[in-house]
């Protein structure tokens, strides 16, 4: 039995240099940008949208994150630089109640933003939003869990950084769009957990 799910009031997050809002049709150009990197593309793509007409992807990828918000599903955050508004990221929570008060994380990181700490930050504000009680404007989650192929470093590095614990590796999980199988990390962060400290 799964948790009733609400339909999300989109929400804007403050952190420091970073600044946590909803995804918009405006960020096409930059999410277009972003999607041709070649490891965005195999990691955070999914099959449809590498399926998709290069053209097209960035709008569906979009729309899907959209959709997240208004079917009570997800939050998708586009992380941007708090002074410029340059897109630096995006990060989200997916499944939210699918199981009782827990959620799937994900998130990825441009190019030029690379190596300054933005990823582990901004996982550590959504996850800190959204373990944060109903009455307090969160979510009042419990468990926040993502994966990431074992390949795949980068993300391992950010999901410690960002207080997630390995708790272990899940065999042939992750399929990506190229139709190759991957055993992946799985990690976790609880609202008990003690405060992680992003570098």
């Amino acid at each position: 039995m799964t948790a009733t799910r609400n339909l999300l009031e989109p929400v804007h997050l403050s952190a420091g240099r970073l600044y946590l809002r909803p995804t918009e049709p405006g960020d096409e150009a930059a999410v277009a940008a972003a999607l041709r990197d070649p490891g965005i593309a195999l990691w955070n793509t999914g099959i449809s949208i590498a399926r998709a007409p290069e053209a097209e992807r960035a709008a569906i990828w979009l729309r899907v994150r959209e959709q997240g918000w208004a079917s009570g599903a997800a939050a998708n955050f586009a992380v941007v630089d708090a002074t410029t508004g340059e897109l630096l990221g995006t990060v989200g929570i997916r499944d939210i109640n699918r199981l009782p008060e827990q959620a799937v994380a994900g998130y990825w990181t441009a190019p030029g933003a690379r190596g300054r700490g933005v990823a582990p930050q901004a996982l550590d504000v959504v996850a800190r939003w959204a373990f944060a009680p109903q009455r307090a404007g969160g979510l009042g989650l419990h468990r926040i869990v993502l994966d990431h192929a074992l390949v795949n470093t980068g993300s391992c590095r950010v999901a410690e950084k960002a207080g997630f614990r390995l708790e272990g590796t899940m065999r042939g999980s992750f399929l990506a769009h190229d139709g190759s199988r991957h055993d992946s990390h799985l990690h976790a962060r609880l609202a008990t957990d003690g405060a992680s400290e992003p570098s």
